[in-house]
């Protein structure tokens, strides 16, 4: 009777290549691509596992949780909106320029937008963030309460109007060209935020950025 053979890759000359090593930044990228591909309720610790070739329990060596996950990829997000300070700008240039930031990073990546735009402010990814945007909007020429107020103000905008719209070009995509009506359909396009943005911009100029301070009485 023949003996059976195990076959053995260092006898035959061929080794296994050593699986690479999987870094925070690894599963952060990959949760990105996970929900730009499947959708936020696709993002779970064993789904992202499974795309990354690995158990489920290795990838809390990286993260504590899933949250902790979540404030990794709004991290990433605010990174890629790349804000820089632009010395000599104008609070209503600085207002101007983030909020396109906001525009473009929805367009780029609409599902992972929501989970920075949804953050709540006190988050560690979130609370610095916003602290340097006001502080670009202090230097602008507002006062610190006129900014956190303004900066409030069109974060609100921009929020409601991009997660609309991205979800909305998700279920066009799902549902097809029928899922709104058509005589609604030019409410959401990008060129009406521009158009909103520049309204919103002239009328806090016009009213909160010249007018009475918060904690002055009224005449």
């Amino acid at each position: 009777m023949a003996s059976r053979q195990v076959a053995n890759p260092e006898a035959s000359g061929r080794k296994t290549a050593p699986r690479r090593t999987v870094s925070r930044d690894d599963l952060t990228e990959a949760a990105i691509a996970l929900v730009e591909r499947d959708g936020l309720d696709a993002l779970t610790m064993r789904r992202l596992a499974a795309e990354l070739d690995r158990a489920p329990m290795s990838l809390y060596t990286h993260v504590r949780n899933r949250d902790d996950l979540v404030d990794a990829i709004v991290a990433r997000l605010i990174e890629r909106l790349e804000l820089r300070d632009a010395p000599g700008e104008s609070w209503q240039e600085t207002a101007r320029r983030t909020l396109r930031s906001y525009r473009d990073l929805a367009v780029q990546l609409p599902h992972s937008f929501e989970l920075l735009a949804l953050a709540p402010y006190d988050t560690s990814p979130v609370a610095p963030h916003l602290a340097r945007v006001v502080a670009s909007l202090e230097r602008g020429g507002l006062g610190a309460a006129e900014a956190r107020q303004i900066l409030g103000i069109v974060d609100a905008y921009a929020t409601g109007f991009l997660v609309v719209w991205a979800r909305s070009r998700a279920a066009e995509r799902t549902l097809g060209a029928d899922a709104a009506p058509p005589e609604l359909t030019g409410m959401r396009e990008l060129e009406t935020f521009d158009q909103g943005l520049e309204a919103l911009i002239a009328g806090l100029d016009a009213t909160l950025a010249h007018g009475p301070a918060a904690s002055d009485p009224p005449a």
